[in-house]
């Protein structure tokens, strides 16, 4: 379960004064002594407390060396793939006829480039390690200043990439251990700080003093809701007049 950094140094910050206080305070520590925690508890919870600090920035570090060696990663896969996409292009530019499909096909660069980190590897170790062997295409690409040289430094760069990638691999798992260990140390502070927190707001419940020294805030007081009136029943609007009926007109004079 993730829990967010602000999170457990919020936990370790309210720990240590409520464990450090209790310690030092001798009219608290004699109270709450009978609930079994002496001086020696005191000192493994402060021990807890210290534990998680530990464990807390050890995972800062390795979560930054991880992200680093990440960068760096990204950084030469770019700059290397950059390079074997344009000696690539160059080289369909010199072997693009017909008559050179069989120097294309040693070379894989009639196949669609990859993109994914093995696929690129593979693909570029094929293009420039053949080149080195075959003297017929690497005479050819020196024309074009793709020397011996330049493709030896390309293949260099291609081992210190999987050199980089070891590194973040391993520094990704270094982050994993860590991020493990810190999880661990927090639970077992947060119910530690949880069961002294009981025991402190029992013993003292009348003594809100207290309970502010070991940074503990009593629970809020619950009052009750008072009942809402209900609203009043609207008039009801009157009824208006019935229209007065129109006088019936005289009857016409009989001849």
């Amino acid at each position: 379960m993730y829990v967010s950094p602000k999170r457990i140094i919020t936990l370790i910050g309210d720990s240590s004064v409520g464990f450090t206080n209790a310690k030092d305070n001798e009219i608290i520590l004699n109270q709450i002594i009978e609930k079994g925690y002496n001086s020696t508890k005191m000192d493994d919870l402060l021990g807890l407390n210290t534990l998680a600090d530990q464990k807390f920035h050890a995972f800062e570090v390795k979560h930054g060396e991880r992200i680093q060696a990440t960068l760096d990663l990204e950084a030469k896969l770019t700059e290397e793939m950059n390079n074997y996409a344009n000696d690539r292009k160059l080289a369909f530019h010199i072997f693009g006829s017909e008559q050179d499909i069989a120097i294309r096909n040693q070379l894989g660069i009639d196949m669609p480039l990859k993109q994914n980190f093995n696929g690129f590897l593979e693909q570029s170790q094929q293009f420039y390690d053949t080149i080195l062997k075959k003297k017929e295409i690497l005479a050819r690409l020196d024309e074009f200043a793709m020397t011996a040289e330049k493709i030896q430094e390309r293949l260099n760069g291609l081992s210190a990439l999987r050199i980089l990638n070891d590194i973040q691999e391993t520094k990704k798992g270094f982050a994993a251990i860590a991020l493990t260990e810190r999880a661990e140390s927090y639970d077992q502070l947060r119910i530690a700080w949880g069961k002294f927190k009981t025991v402190c707001l029992i013993t003292f419940e009348k003594s809100q003093e207290h309970l502010k020294m070991l940074n503990i805030r009593p629970p809020a007081v619950r009052t009750k809701k008072t009942a809402e009136p209900e609203p009043p029943t609207p008039p009801i609007p009157p009824v208006p007049p019935a229209p007065p009926v129109p006088p019936v007109p005289p009857a016409p004079p009989t001849a």
